[in-house]
């Protein structure tokens, strides 16, 4: 009688994480989602100012989109070096971030149509592309001056505003609307939108505190050149639906159910462990 031999169990490496930085809402059971105040059990508690709670050299992907600009420059570049220590040689990272060239072209662009149209549409897009270029940089107040202009029944140039952010921008309407109705607030008129009471010196100072404003801009060369300068190699701009991380379009963490980009309005970039 033969006895037939099981075969010997390939040995595969243990899997290693994939990392998700600053999940918020966007998340992925595949993958270890971290944030700096979890909302759900299986949301690890991180500050990326600090030390990354992961082994040098043992993570294959790790993604942070829209964390990087909410960091001051230095802060920024030290979590961009832990990010390159927990990667293993070959692991990729993907960075998403505000495109401060595509902000920076938009607003030309509606600065120059409504110098020369001076429409009610020309002067609400540059109105826009004024408070989308500088509001997150510069506010004391949640929201600031984009929930005002969400406050306004109609929003001025929806769809604009729509085509700039993506889903962001028809969720964040939705809610100024519903909270307003639900105080039984009136919508403000588009020309009081920049009128708000300026917060109190105290209230302004808990307000920087509390991580919502921006504290840097990115475009695709100084992304680059901060990927570069940490050691990553092979650093190049990509789109929402396209990476080098294996399964991660079916993800759905850049793109929605029909694949178009969740915030059109970011850069894309991503580099290789070297």
């Amino acid at each position: 009688m033969i006895r037939l031999l099981a075969s010997r169990p390939q040995l595969r490496r243990p899997p290693q994480p994939l990392v998700n930085l600053g999940c918020g809402r966007r998340r992925h059971p595949d993958w270890t989602n971290c944030d700096l105040i979890p909302d759900a059990s299986d949301v690890l508690a991180v500050d990326v100012r600090q030390k990354l709670p992961f082994d040098s050299e043992t993570c294959d992907a790790v993604y942070a989109s829209h964390v990087l600009e909410h960091l001051a420059a230095t802060d920024a570049r030290r979590l961009v070096a832990e990010i390159f220590r927990v990667l293993r040689p070959g692991g990729v990272v993907r960075i998403v971030v505000p495109d401060l060239e595509g902000i920076a072209r938009a607003y030309l662009t509606s600065l120059d149509r409504a110098a020369t149209s001076r429409s009610d549409q020309s002067r609400d897009e540059h109105r826009w592309m004024t408070i989308e270029l500088l509001d997150q940089l510069v506010r004391d107040t949640s929201g600031g001056l984009m929930r005002r202009f969400w406050s306004c029944d109609p929003v001025p140039c929806r769809e604009f505003v729509v085509d700039r952010l993506g889903e962001e921008a028809s969720a964040g309407m939705a809610a100024v609307t519903a909270a307003r109705e639900s105080a039984g607030r009136n919508p403000l008129d588009p020309d009081t939108i920049f009128d708000a009471e300026p917060a109190t010196p105290r209230a302004a100072a808990r307000f920087a505190g509390s991580g919502e404003r921006h504290r840097w801009m990115y475009d695709r060369v100084s992304l680059a050149s901060l990927l570069e300068e940490t050691g990553f190699r092979e650093v190049f701009q990509t789109e929402a639906a396209t990476s080098r991380i294996a399964g991660f379009v079916d993800a759905g963490l850049d793109t929605d159910t029909t694949g178009c980009p969740r915030k059109p309005d970011s850069l894309y970039v991503e580099g290789v462990r070297s």
